[in-house]
């Protein structure tokens, strides 16, 4: 279900990934273009930030030979990993985000993850009880720009270890 994103992937996602629907709530817009989407893509595949601080780790997400989107965690020290999920408009409501994200999450903690986050639009419904159905609870309300209105939902899960 899960396979590593490379640069190659910006082909098969680009179209999926245009559906305006998609940035209704986060601070992202379509790609320009597939060009725009494969360098970004190139970036990502170096799998860590600039500064060498954080491992960027981002998976296509296929059923069969249908690619329905993206998930991916930033990975920091001590055992941390932030989550999200992007997933085509025509694939919500079908258990794809949630069986995807349990994969990512099954990978990062055979790595040694025991703590994820994720932060979502207080709008966001759907990907709220998408989070709440994974384990996750609410840890914070708050505004996305210093002074604004509360609009950001962080969700956190701690993992015990067996």
């Amino acid at each position: 279900m899960l396979e590593v994103l490379v640069a190659e992937h910006a082909e098969v996602l680009f179209e999926g990934l245009c559906h305006p629907e998609l940035y209704a709530f986060i601070d992202e817009r379509p790609p320009a273009s597939a060009e725009a989407l494969r360098r970004r893509y190139e970036r990502l595949a170096r799998g860590r930030s600039p500064d060498g601080a954080e491992r960027w780790l981002n998976w296509a997400v296929r059923r069969g030979e249908q690619y329905l989107g993206y998930v991916q965690a930033t990975v920091a020290p001590a055992e941390h990993a932030s989550i999200a999920y992007v997933l085509f408009r025509e694939h919500w409501g079908f258990g794809y985000a949630r069986a995807a994200a349990l994969c990512m999450m099954a990978l990062l903690e055979a790595e040694g993850v025991r703590r994820f986050s994720a932060t979502v639009h207080t709008e966001n419904a759907r990907s709220r009880r998408l989070l709440e159905g994974l384990g996750f609870s609410l840890r914070e309300l708050r505004p996305s720009v210093p002074a604004g209105p509360v609009d950001e939902a962080l969700y956190g899960l701690d993992v015990t270890r067996p």
